[in-house]
């Protein structure tokens, strides 16, 4: 069916197996990503010791040597975070369409409203004097004051497309230059805007946008490896192909390299709707697979390297990465923050935001920020933030 090249074949095969017969095509392929075994590199390794901690009338449990707290609660739904330099953990406050000031020094530390009035504000970021704010449709920067104050708005980047999720990321490389991932319109579909799907660069005014890597339909968190400056991302796959397909990624974010989306799931594996589309075949192969494949539907979020003295030195330079968690699996997972080793094993560091007994969840975890040996967790269902810190 594909002539000499049977690289192509032996990938597409796995997906068709039950799918041979047309008139029951969508339940067949229902059946295939049911009994679809967990991806080997998520396979979560048991905690050596854990132990529960109370947090208003749910338990999170975490490894011994490790205790979390509700750091500040009573907000909406709280997304990606950042630091300036006077110390204040910046946070949107999506619901509410505000930017989120507290000082870390405080206990239970009461909001300083910086931005407000905005629509859908998701990323966040400071640099150059500035905080930076990524909304559905622009991204924008406000002169830093000092204290959870801020200047006016001045608009770098007006034109973003709109609708379909609605999420936007921005991040500093080591470049100096911005850094932006929009998510894809639909499930799976052809995307009319090129910068959909896909993480685009710019200048620090704006100008001199280019899309840098495709194929990545909803990369929410995005970070920068410590060592080898490496752009390393979440993505979360496809719905409507079964329970555990199609794995949720962590891709290294090559220049110029596609990660498969729409055509494409997982390592080189065709999409239901293209198996019979040589051309997208031969396509997939071509793509860059994931560096580490996880739990579908897990939601993966916000995700940042481990570089804290304070922590088990075996730990650092691991991947801490935050799960959203499911919205419409059978079964649900994820609501959890996992560990990835610099080997790419994969095990949990928090869980217990879900019920598995009931299935229901009290929390969503979305980003992860490291500050001053501790870490701190945004939910942008319980509207708290929480902190890790490690026992002495």
């Amino acid at each position: 069916m594909y002539g000499n090249d049977s690289r192509v074949l032996v990938r597409v095969l796995p997906g068709l197996a039950l799918c041979i017969f047309l008139p029951f095509f969508l339940a067949a392929c229902g059946d295939v990503s049911e009994t679809q075994p967990t991806m080997t590199a998520s396979s979560i390794i048991p905690a050596a010791g854990t132990h529960t901690v109370a947090i208003d009338g749910h338990n999170l449990t975490l490894p011994d040597g490790f205790t979390v707290n509700r750091w500040m609660s009573g907000r909406g739904s709280l997304r990606m975070m950042a630091l300036t330099d006077d110390g204040y953990l910046l946070v949107t406050e999506m619901s509410r369409g505000n930017v989120l000031a507290f000082r870390l020094v405080d206990e239970d530390p009461q909001a300083v409203v910086e931005v407000k009035g905005l629509k859908n504000p998701s990323g966040v970021a400071f640099h150059n004097g500035y905080i930076w704010v990524a909304e559905e449709k622009q991204v924008s920067k406000y002169r830093y004051e000092g204290e959870g104050r801020t200047g006016a708005r001045e608009t770098i980047i007006p034109d973003l497309p709109g609708g379909g999720h609605s999420t936007r990321t921005i991040g500093f490389g080591p470049d100096g230059r911005l850094y932006l991932t929009i998510g894809s319109s639909c499930n799976i579909c052809e995307e009319d805007d090129s910068r959909r799907a896909a993480m685009s660069r710019y200048n620090i005014d704006g100008s001199s946008g280019e899309v840098i890597a495709t194929g990545l339909r909803n990369t929410v968190g995005f970070t920068w490896h410590p060592v080898t400056g490496e752009i390393w991302g979440t993505d979360n796959g496809r719905d409507s192909i079964g329970d555990d397909l199609p794995p949720d990624e962590v891709n290294i974010i090559l220049p110029g390299k596609n990660y498969g989306w729409p055509y494409c799931y997982g390592s080189f594996m065709v999409n239901p709707e293209y198996v019979e589309d040589r051309e997208k075949a031969r396509f997939c192969e071509a793509t860059e697979p994931p560096a580490v494949e996880l739990q579908a539907h897990s939601a993966s979020l916000g995700l940042r390297f481990l570089t804290m003295p304070g922590w088990p030195p075996e730990w650092q330079r691991n991947l801490f990465v935050a799960f959203h968690g499911s919205w419409n699996r059978t079964i649900p997972t994820g609501y959890k923050v996992i560990r990835i080793s610099e080997d790419k094993q994969v095990s949990d560091f928090i869980t217990g935001w879900l019920d598995e007994k009931t299935g229901k969840s009290w929390g969503r975890p979305v980003d992860i920020l490291f500050v001053d040996n501790k870490m701190y967790i945004s939910d942008d269902t319980s509207g708290m933030i929480y902190r890790v810190s490690r026992e002495q």
